[in-house]
């Protein structure tokens, strides 16, 4: 992206969730870019417990770091208050609770509370542009017509699968309602879109393509073969952090133009961001196998079966049969803070269930495409993740 040209004509921004994995990247791609003329992360979690890696020192320093919880009223006004008092144009939520398999007040609290506390203050703020990162996994898992047509648009039918998405889907909804109250009073309403995002990975990665590596990790130091439940043909949609990071800016500039009507409908607000890789398992394990040189395999219809109807046991024994070796890589290394990344399996990333998203609608309204070196996950892309782990001493 070219750089804005005149620094009183850039955007002030607001970025909740800042220390975040999509909420640094964010800030280092403004950074990077010289897109903003202030830009304020909030996190809940200190910069010197985030993880963060030396080359986000600089966009992610501590003049620009507040520590609050956006999600309680009493926070906002210091919040919202700038270092140069001039009103921010573009807000992101990057916050919410991430983590799978949380109890459902923890993502009531931590994600739904969050997105209504922040909406509404932007709503009465008349904030210019407000982005929601939320999830493509809102969506019921595709038909094989679906996925053959490209994957869900941002109108296939709605049915989270997974408690995270459940979640966020209920915090999609209620920006409406507070856009709507609004309207009713003759205020502008709230100016805001929807980013549905693919799994996110790259660089210092600690999610689902994480846990991953490091079960790769251990079957390389046991030579033993890595099988994956479930088929080859398994759609799991990914876009990379730093692509994620252009769609976001794109959407913050359609809605700051004004490229919304106020009467704009909802399915005009949403947009899916996902590579054009049509990423599967079969993808997964090839470059698992490419990069750890080991063999990768399959469950047979039988194991397959058995892990389906009986989850809770199946993940209980990866986690017995991976955590120890993993602590003895670790520990064999003599890494003692190993960062946020580990073996460890959840009920929720286990799920047989198709993940295919369609991004012709934010390509065709947002001009946003993938980098062109990243519009697929490839072996060298995720050599560079496990770099990353290496260079700031997480890998073993």
């Amino acid at each position: 992206m070219a750089n804005s040209s005149e620094g009183s004509a850039k955007p002030s921004v607001l970025i909740i969730g800042g220390l975040g994995y999509i909420g640094r990247f964010l800030a280092l791609y403004i950074h990077k870019n010289n897109l903003a003329s202030e830009v304020r992360l909030v996190d809940k979690v200190l910069p010197q417990l985030a993880w963060l890696a030396p080359e986000f020192a600089e966009a992610c320093s501590q003049d620009k770091f507040m520590q609050a919880d956006a999600s309680r009223e009493q926070s906002l006004s210091r919040i919202f208050t700038s270092a140069s008092g001039n009103p921010y144009a573009y807000v992101f939520n990057c916050g919410g609770e991430t983590r799978y398999s949380q109890e459902d007040a923890v993502y009531a609290s931590r994600t739904v509370e969050l997105t209504k506390t922040l909406a509404a203050e932007c709503a009465r703020r008349k904030i210019p542009a407000y982005v929601e990162f939320s999830t493509g996994l809102v969506y019921k898992p595709p038909t094989s017509s679906t996925i053959s047509a490209g994957g869900c648009t941002e109108s296939a039918p709605l049915k989270p699968t997974i408690k995270l998405a459940k979640y966020k889907l209920i915090a999609e909804e209620s920006l409406e309602q507070i856009r709507l109250e609004h309207l009713k009073t003759g205020s502008q309403g709230l100016t805001y879109c929807i980013l549905r995002l693919a799994h996110v990975y790259g660089d210092y990665d600690n999610g689902i393509l994480a846990r991953g590596l490091c079960l790769a990790r251990i079957y390389q130091s046991r030579h033993e073969e890595l099988k994956w439940l479930y088929g080859k043909d398994l759609k799991v949609a990914t876009v990379h952090v730093e692509d994620a990071c252009s769609a976001a800016w794109l959407a913050a500039e359609h809605l700051a133009t004004g490229a919304l009507a106020p009467s704009a409908e909802v399915q005009d607000r949403i947009f899916n961001i996902v590579d054009s890789g049509v990423t599967s398992q079969g993808t997964i394990a090839g470059i698992v196998a490419e990069i750890f040189r080991i063999e990768t395999g399959f469950a047979n219809a039988l194991v397959n079966a058995f892990a389906r109807f009986n989850l809770d046991r199946v993940i209980d024994e990866i986690n017995e049969d991976v955590l120890q070796p993993w602590a003895d890589l670790l520990a064999a290394k003599n890494i003692t803070r190993p960062g946020p990344i580990s073996p460890f399996m959840e009920k929720e990333l286990l799920k047989d269930s198709e993940f295919c998203l369609s991004a012709e609608k934010a390509q065709r309204v947002l001009g946003w495409r993938p980098a062109e070196k990243r519009k697929r996950m490839t072996a060298e892309i995720v050599k560079d993740v496990v770099r990353s782990y290496e260079k700031i001493g997480w890998w073993p």
